[in-house]
């Protein structure tokens, strides 16, 4: 019986190494191509300012490229009280709405973290809860990502 698993052994390794692996190899350009559609829809889900900053960052390029491009950022979490209190963040808030960057923020967390709508600025916009509107992003066929 060691012998059979030994021989099987050495016949699955001895098969595996003998095959040539042509790897698919894809330039940077192309690959950033590939990632940016014209018409493509995108939302991230963030919660904290410095994802929040760079995913605003992001957006301003993918809209730049586009204006059919559909760019959305799902705030969850802390960051939403970062927003009632960081004044720091209102420029990148002023970004997103100039660019079209839209941003939506987790009522359920506003609730959590005491944060009130007059709170934020009046260009966010609510959502009942984070996840189940990024999962409806996902459903209308959005490439997402969570940070």
């Amino acid at each position: 019986m060691k012998k059979l698993f030994l021989l099987l052994t050495v016949t699955f390794l001895s098969f595996g190494i003998s095959q040539n692996v042509d790897a698919q190899t894809h330039s940077i350009a192309e690959v950033n191509k590939a990632g940016l559609q014209d018409d493509g829809k995108y939302g991230i889900m963030v919660d904290n300012g410095a994802y929040l900053m760079a995913s605003i960052a992001t957006g301003e390029i993918y809209k730049e490229q586009s204006e059919n491009i559909q760019f959305e950022v799902v705030l969850i979490g802390t960051v939403v009280k970062e927003l009632a209190d960081d004044k720091n963040l209102l420029p990148f808030i002023e970004r997103a709405e100039k660019s079209g960057v839209r941003l939506v923020a987790c009522e359920f967390a506003m609730q959590k973290l005491g944060v009130d709508k007059k709170d934020l600025p009046s260009s966010i916009e609510i959502t009942p809860n984070g996840f189940t509107y990024y999962f409806g992003l996902q459903k209308l066929g959005f490439n997402t990502i969570s940070l």
